[in-house]
């Protein structure tokens, strides 16, 4: 409702207050007196506020702003524990934990649903390995997840499986026109590599499965892309193919 940076936030008689006194919200809600503590993420990203209101003015005490205070970092001690079983800890994206909670529990009991997983693969990160060590090499899946953030349409998810193993889902994405706009908006995105000044000789190949057409359980339409990868690979590397 209020919110005042980093700080907690106290207002003791809001009618009183120069800026809640004019907030509509203060009369709509009854909102005499409030507390809140902002939440956030360690990346320090904003989550919410933990709050405290009451419909009259109160003598909130600053034993309630340290409780509230208390309460917000356990918060950020909960959050950064989810946050760690569905996500990967180098890359940022979702993991395979996560993706294979999503297909049991949202997308396979949903006879409706339709869409498309594409599997990614970088060309030529083992000799960046071996060439340049772990530490560039690291610094290129990093690289990898946040182009791979930018290509994600709204409700899709990015997923690293392993080492330079990822996955996009694209939910209700079955266009086969639209599919290879997007698959190809990927290619380019991965094409173009200097990282610490050097010039990495990388790309990336794309095998693409569509649901439910090809299939509807994870474990199968992950191993139909991983065919249609390694046809992409035969097929001279940095391109994309379809499982059938």
């Amino acid at each position: 409702m209020f919110s005042s940076g980093r700080e907690p936030l106290l207002i003791q008689d809001t009618r009183k207050h120069p800026i809640a006194c004019n907030m509509p919200v203060t009369y709509e809600a009854n909102v005499g007196s409030y507390l809140g503590v902002p939440i956030f993420y360690k990346s320090g990203d904003f989550f919410g506020t933990l709050c405290t209101v009451d419909s009259k003015p109160s003598n909130f005490t600053e034993t309630d702003v340290k409780t509230l205070v208390r309460l917000s970092k356990f918060f950020t001690y909960v959050l950064e524990l989810e946050a760690q079983v569905k996500r990967d800890s180098l890359t940022g994206l979702y993991n395979r934990h996560y993706l294979n909670n999503l297909f049991e529990e949202v997308i396979t009991p949903n006879s409706s649903s339709k869409g498309t997983i594409m599997f990614l693969d970088l060309d030529g990160f083992k000799g960046v390995n071996d060439k340049y060590g772990h530490e560039l090499g690291d610094l290129v899946l990093k690289e990898v997840a946040a182009r791979i953030n930018r290509c994600l349409t709204e409700g899709a998810s990015g997923v690293r499986l392993g080492g330079d193993e990822f996955i996009l889902l694209f939910p209700e994405m079955v266009d086969r026109y639209e599919i290879e706009q997007k698959a190809q908006e990927i290619l380019e995105k991965m094409s173009n590599w200097h990282i610490h000044q050097h010039k990495l000789n990388l790309s990336t190949s794309i095998g693409i499965t569509i649901y439910p057409d090809d299939d509807t359980h994870l474990s199968v339409l992950l191993k139909h892309a991983d065919t249609a990868l390694y046809k992409a690979k035969k097929c001279g590397k940095n391109n994309f193919q379809y499982f059938h």
